[in-house]
């Protein structure tokens, strides 16, 4: 089923017999080095206090399998995916199952080994960025002095990677702490070139309490509002920037994403929610998982505003205002003829699952 076939599908109203996902996203491991202070998980539990099992490279291969099977845009994330030891394989893996989509997220601190493999594999590398201020970069990664000058010294180099074909993302949390170190980061992305991204912080599934009602967070995604309207490169419809800045109630489409844990474990009827339905590892019949979800959770719940995830919001747009898809489409043609990069499937879906905060 080509995405035009999935995307009516969910439109006209999801068969309740059939799972036809968009896009997948696959958490290859939970570990990660940093403990940045947004860090959270659908319940609230940073990903680095997760369960830190994880499958061995040939497991994790053969569910890269059974996820192409079923959808052909893929996000392979984390935790920091770039500490899982068999990474290379996995996208050397992933480059031969020839996804139309593949995008990769880090932190961006351990990422150089593997830019040949990725190269090969990923069309979006999605760094998170959100200061430049040392100081507080530092901090907030609490893994010692330096970390951000070596990050930005890595965005340099894959930048610079000779016949690079993937696009550069510079993903940045929204938190109370960091508005205003925005603007330089929004600039710092603009002057490259890269492809820019911003989600509010998530406390569990809903947005800090301080953004809400906040001039200063209005103010930001006002300013990022105008650059999109503008033709800058910015991650998402202008709709969606709306609803982030006025943090308003959305229709979720969940079984629109394959969302799948480190052990192969698909989560029904989204991350958020948790619940596993099945393993990819011991079946890859998503309608068959779909039906072991509804027998022991029920039918997905009509949510509204359950959660701010920007996933779930993206997706829920593109169903519930499809004008405003066809507009991101004629936009990014638009910047293609101009020169500044191709359509993405994941831009235009304005599925933004580069956010570190689940």
């Amino acid at each position: 089923m080509n995405l035009l076939f999935r995307y009516l599908n969910h439109w006209t109203g999801p068969d309740p017999r059939r799972w036809a996902p968009m896009l997948a996203v696959y958490y290859l491991t939970y570990r990660c080095s940093f403990r940045c202070p947004y860090c959270s998980d659908g319940q609230g539990i940073p990903y680095y206090r997760l369960a830190p099992d994880e499958l061995p490279g040939e497991q994790a291969a053969a569910v890269l399998a059974a996820i192409r099977k079923n959808c052909s845009y893929l996000v392979l994330t984390g935790g920091e995916p770039t500490l899982y030891e068999a990474l290379p394989l996995v996208l050397e893996q992933a480059a031969k199952l020839r996804f139309r989509e593949l995008i990769f997220t880090t932190n961006g601190y351990e990422i150089t080994p593997v830019l040949p493999q990725i190269a090969s594999a990923v069309t979006s590398l999605v760094f998170s960025l959100d200061t430049l201020d040392e100081t507080k970069a530092d901090a907030w990664h609490g893994y010692g002095v330096g970390s951000l000058r070596r990050i930005l010294a890595n965005i340099a180099e894959a930048s610079a990677l000779p016949g690079r074909r993937f696009q550069i993302v510079i993903s940045s949390v929204v938190t109370p702490g960091n508005i205003e170190d925005l603007y330089s980061v929004y600039d710092y992305a603009r002057q490259r070139g890269f492809l820019f991204a911003a989600c509010p912080q998530l406390v569990g599934v809903k947005a800090h309490g301080d953004l809400a009602g906040s001039e200063r967070y209005r103010r930001f995604y006002d300013f990022l509002i105008s650059e999109k309207r503008g033709g800058a490169a910015i991650h998402g419809t202008a709709l969606y920037l709306e609803h982030m800045r006025d943090i308003r109630k959305f229709r979720c489409h969940p079984l629109t994403m394959l969302v799948v844990s480190p052990l192969g474990e698909v989560f029904y009827p989204c991350l958020e929610q948790g619940k596993p339905a099945g393993n990819l590892l011991d079946e890859d019949d998503l309608e068959a998982i779909r039906a072991r979800g509804r027998s022991l959770y029920g039918d997905p719940p009509n949510c509204d505003n359950r959660c701010h995830s920007a996933c779930a919001l993206g997706f829920g747009l593109i169903f519930e205002h499809p004008w405003s898809m066809a507009s991101e489409a004629a936009l990014q043609l638009r910047n293609a003829l101009r020169g500044f990069g191709r359509p993405s499937v994941a831009e235009v879906t304005s599925s933004s699952c580069s956010n570190p905060t689940g």
